[in-house]
């Protein structure tokens, strides 16, 4: 099975290394009507952006797990580097499918992608980020090159930005979460058309979203 829905309860994107095998900061952009047409069946791309930090020397191995990721990325993905005294950044454009767990299923037969936003309609639709099996190649891979290379997920900080273009308004929820740096037990937003909801759910250590999935509730009126 190509989709992992266990490790404990799964986890997300890209890659990374030495102090950390996880993004500093993912962003997951979701239209409305993305949602509505994976409910309906369809399966398709939606944009991602993944950043990373290594502190100390890259002595190479940033250039290396750039090239063993692309093999697991869309190939339409943008890779970019920035460095400072003490840290090396390495900034990722790319995309996921979204879709139902059958039909990324079937998706994944011919689409190598290390994560994916799982869309299961529960009388409300739930859209979770879950890995797949090819982060558990990509981690082997990088593993390879260097012990203290690696890939896991969440990341710190995983970001939704959920944008409504649909006509009717649209309801979004979340559990324990950060809206405008203000943390949230439980977050509830009406989006009007054009209206947006930027929900971040921080994958620090202590924190529940270091051992679940980030997972937003949706439902149209």
């Amino acid at each position: 099975m190509r989709l992992q829905l266990s490790k404990l309860f799964g986890s997300f994107l890209i890659i990374t290394f030495l102090t950390s095998c996880s993004p500093s900061v993912l962003d997951v952009t979701l239209y409305t009507t993305d949602i509505e047409a994976a409910n309906e069946g369809e399966v398709f791309e939606v944009p991602v952006r993944a950043s990373f930090t290594m502190y100390s020397d890259d002595d190479g191995e940033l250039d290396t797990a750039t090239l063993i990721a692309e093999k697991y990325l869309a190939q339409e993905s943008v890779f970019s580097q920035s460095s400072t005294d003490y840290s090396e950044t390495l900034v990722i454009e790319t995309t996921i499918p979204i879709g139902t767990l059958e039909n990324l299923e079937t998706y994944l037969g011919n689409n190598n992608r290390v994560a994916v936003l799982v869309l299961e309609n529960t009388g409300e639709l739930e859209v979770s980020l879950k890995s797949t099996d090819y982060a558990d190649a990509l981690n082997s891979e990088l593993s390879d090159v260097n012990f203290m290379l690696g890939f896991e997920l969440p990341g710190d900080a995983t970001n939704f930005r959920v944008i409504s273009d649909s006509r009717n308004n649209v309801q979004v929820d979340a559990t324990a979460v950060f809206v405008s740096e203000k943390p949230y037990l439980y977050f509830s937003k009406t989006l009007k058309r054009r209206d947006e909801a930027e929900i971040v759910f921080k994958g620090t250590s202590g924190s529940v979203y270091s051992e679940i999935d980030p997972l937003i509730y949706v439902n149209f009126e």
